[in-house]
């Protein structure tokens, strides 16, 4: 019998495909075997053994044959019992290979487009402006020049047979009036303050001069305290004339006068080395606990000694410059002392054709004064 059923297998296999035909044949081996196999068990000799399984095999080929083409009739699955349904689906649950499944083709996923990226318009880079540095302004450009001069380290020209350090440069001896700022050297008594002040000139001969008809005329001495408390300069002495004498080189009184009045004013003074012109202001009395700073000019230029002889103002070599003293009080003067140790001195300056400013400045280092504030902040009074 199992030869005979593997022997029709390709019935079962060619079978449309149809799970429904392997599916009944089955059924049906099976129910046909174990009837057959009770009856041999019950009826079957060893003698017709032979002819019950010729007999069985035709019979079973008939069965298979019928049942098979009805199955291929029976397409429709609704026509076919639940319970057939209910088994085909636990079958094809449990091997791949009872049905032929259909080849899905997966759809392929569109690929999104992708959303383009912004790129932000860069904002150009503001270019910062530098910081302008402070502008000074100043009231008169004259003022810088003098201010630089008080500085300078050496005269516009060379005096003959120089014996004093005040003969090469500018200088500042007292910078207040305060008796504290009396140099170390000075032989007389030092008062707490110094409260008389003056100012005065001198007129050099300078080397490398040839001028024979020439003179120096000098006007207008002034003195300027600049106050601590207001912050204003005030003009506190002024001398269109002040008095002058004829001094001996190196440093000594040789007599009186040696001056000539000019008509635009002032005098005039011809040296001659080794001697010189020393001339003063007048004294005035100040409050010395509010000075800031000092200030004196005076005004010079060449003249003619004969105005119908050789005009050589042009070879001409004249030094005048200008400074100031500090004294206890008028009582003082050239008797308690001989001699006041000065406040300092300005630039000697060549005169010219032309009007020019000697001028000095002394600011009061003990109250924070300096040269520049004269230029930024109290710019000096040239107009007065």
């Amino acid at each position: 019998m199992k030869q005979f059923f593997l022997s029709h297998q390709w019935f079962l296999d060619d079978n449309h495909g149809s799970p429904f035909g392997w599916t009944y044949s089955c059924r049906s081996v099976v129910y046909v075997k174990s009837v057959i196999t009770k009856w041999r068990q019950e009826n079957m000799t060893i003698k017709n053994h032979h002819l019950l399984k010729t007999f069985a095999s035709l019979g079973l080929c008939m069965f298979f044959f019928t049942a098979g083409c009805k199955e291929f009739e029976l397409q429709d699955p609704s026509q076919r019992p639940s319970e057939d349904l209910t088994s085909e689906k636990l079958r094809s649950s449990r091997t791949r290979t009872s049905i032929r499944r259909p080849t899905v083709t997966p759809t392929a996923t569109p690929i999104p487009t992708p959303t383009p990226k912004v790129v932000p318009t860069a904002t150009p880079a503001v270019t910062a402006t530098p910081a302008s540095s402070p502008t000074v302004t100043i009231a008169n450009p004259a003022i810088a020049t003098i201010v630089a001069s008080q500085t300078a380290t050496s005269h516009e020209a060379k005096i003959p047979s120089i014996r004093y350090d005040w003969q090469k440069y500018p200088v500042i001896i007292m910078q207040s009036p305060s008796g504290a700022d009396i140099p170390s050297w000075f032989e007389f008594s030092k008062p707490e303050w110094c409260y008389t002040l003056n100012s005065w000139l001198q007129v050099f001969e300078a080397e490398g001069n040839t001028a024979k008809n020439t003179r120096v005329q000098f006007r207008n001495l002034k003195i300027f305290v600049l106050s601590e408390s207001t912050r204003k300069w005030s003009l506190v002495k002024s001398d269109v004339s002040p008095y002058t004498d004829s001094w001996q080189y190196p440093f000594a009184f040789s007599a009186d006068g040696g001056t000539r009045v000019e008509s635009s004013g002032g005098l005039s003074f011809k040296p001659k080395y080794p001697v010189f012109a020393h001339g003063y202001g007048t004294q005035t009395t100040i409050v010395p606990q509010d000075v800031r700073a000092v200030f004196v000019s005076m005004e010079t230029k060449l003249v003619l000694e004969n105005a119908s002889g050789t005009d050589d103002r042009s070879s001409a070599k004249y030094l005048v410059n200008v400074g100031a003293d500090y004294w206890p009080n008028a009582q003082a003067v050239n008797k308690t002392w001989s001699y006041a140790p000065g406040i300092g001195q300005g630039r000697f300056i060549l005169a010219t054709q032309d009007w020019r400013k000697a001028t000095m400045i002394v600011p009061n280092g003990r109250y924070g004064s300096t040269m520049q504030e004269m230029i930024e902040k109290y710019p000096l009074p040239l107009d007065q």
